[in-house]
């Protein structure tokens, strides 16, 4: 689906910052990815650590088109994004990696849409990398109840576009995270602000690469090392101590239902057991914690095993591949 041009000529000031750390072979694309999308209240704000690879150079050569360039030392990834959310002056806020991208048109569709009824826009976004073949991941069913209780979720950050002052207004980033600070920020927001809309048109870009935070800390062997997933558990303390006793008492229960979700995850991926027997363990275990295991993840693995008997050709050229 195209995205839709701005419809009148209203045009409300977005703020886009770009964190950047030594990463020049990506940084050239999203800079442009920004500066060509044309909008005619841009502030952009380019906050690099002291790189010192090409960036330096690419800087150079765009720093007329950017509203501000900082160059200097920062404690990491979420003291860079403060440092541009600090100087922000949009209506509307979001923060671009220098190894993702803006889709053509999506500060003009932005724009003609975020009506004041609207907290959070929210975009698909395109999953891409150079040995992956490129596919949607969707900002879903996204409240601080359901992120918080584990329940079925979906959210990629270069796809959520905040009200600036709201986010402020919700104690903004936490610059002492270095994985989960976009998570940690997505409950506090929503747990304030919770009407989020849902555009159909893909808005953004998400690359892997080996150098990647989020690949080098899922390839692990080791899922305890992963550093996304230890930094969770401290978010969760804080969350919970912080928001009411009703959001509390959900990620409670979320911390236990995040092994199960992960028990199902294994179950559906492994092809060789029988979807029959995998469903009635299923069934079986959720029984014996109804308040953990009963959910609408538990019937959808339920549902995807028991189609593979509808289905068994695809079924049995998955098992072949």
């Amino acid at each position: 689906m195209p995205i839709l041009a701005a419809k009148s000529d209203s045009t409300p000031r977005i703020t886009v910052v770009t964190p950047s750390y030594n990463q020049g072979d990506f940084l050239e694309q999203t800079l442009q990815s920004v500066l060509q999308q044309d909008y005619p209240n841009l502030q952009y704000i380019v906050v690099d650590g002291g790189s010192s690879d090409q960036s330096g150079e690419i800087l150079d050569k765009y720093s007329e088109q950017i509203t501000q360039v900082i160059r200097e030392p920062d404690e990491g990834q979420s003291d860079a994004i403060c440092k541009g959310l600090n100087l922000a002056d949009g209506d509307f806020f979001n923060w671009i990696n220098s190894d993702d991208l803006l889709m053509p048109g999506a500060l003009h569709e932005l724009a003609a849409n975020f009506t004041p009824d609207i907290d959070l826009y929210t975009f698909p976004v395109s999953v891409f990398g150079q040995d992956t073949e490129s596919y949607p991941m969707r900002n879903e069913n996204l409240s601080a109840k359901a992120i918080l209780r584990s329940d079925r979720y979906s959210f990629c950050q270069p796809g959520l576009w905040f009200r600036t002052a709201m986010l402020r207004g919700c104690g903004g980033i936490d610059r002492s995270l270095n994985y989960g600070f976009d998570w940690d920020l997505l409950i506090r927001y929503l747990a304030a602000h919770p009407r989020v809309h849902y555009s159909q048109a893909v808005g953004a870009a998400f690359r892997l690469h080996p150098d990647s935070k989020t690949v080098v800390e899922f390839a692990k062997d080791d899922v305890q090392a992963n550093r996304f997933l230890m930094e969770s558990a401290q978010i969760r303390d804080k969350l919970e101590s912080a928001l009411s006793p009703k959001l509390a008492s959900a990620s409670r229960l979320g911390r236990r239902r995040q092994p199960w979700n992960d028990y199902l995850i294994k179950t559906l991926d492994d092809r060789d057991r029988s979807p029959l027997g995998a469903a009635c363990e299923i069934f079986w275990r959720s029984l014996k914690q109804p308040r953990v295991a009963c959910s609408t993840r538990s019937l959808g693995a339920l549902a995807r095993l028991l189609s593979r008997y509808v289905r068994p050709k695809f079924y049995q050229a998955s098992r072949d591949q």
